[in-house]
């Protein structure tokens, strides 16, 4: 008994419109480009943000910034906090922070693209996540 081409197409086919791979499909396709708007604008307004957080004290160097796969946390990898030096400070030497990892939970996370108000509290709430975590 031979199986015919067309029906390998049409089981392929069925495969690949069925709700489960539909919905896996439109999931990887919201937090792949989640995290391409993360790491290039969000990161952006996050470093711009956080010297004004910091105090004018420090600027922020991030290496990535991810969402979790819940789209619920913010993983933040190779972060560096650079003294910003000025008259004041060019006495004293102080060392640049590292910190390797850092996850942050974010509630809401998928909605930050389409509400720019949720995303300025939550900018906040990043930038006093690593400044009491750079304490430690």
């Amino acid at each position: 008994m031979k199986i015919k081409r067309e029906s390998g197409k049409k089981w392929f086919t069925a495969l690949f419109l069925s709700p489960g791979m539909i919905f896996a499909l439109a999931y990887l396709a919201v937090w792949l480009s989640l995290n391409f708007w993360l790491d290039h604008s969000f990161k952006r307004h996050l470093k711009q943000r956080f010297i004004t957080e910091a105090g004018q004290r420090y600027r922020i160097d991030i290496g990535s910034l991810r969402s979790g796969a819940d789209l619920n946390s913010l993983m933040l990898k190779n972060l560096e906090l650079i003294p910003i030096r000025n008259d004041e400070s060019q006495r004293t030497n102080r060392s640049v922070l590292e910190i390797a990892e850092l996850r942050i939970e974010c509630s809401d996370l998928s909605f930050f693209p389409f509400r720019p108000a949720d995303e300025l509290l939550s900018l906040r709430k990043i930038c006093h996540a690593i400044l009491s975590n750079s304490d430690q």
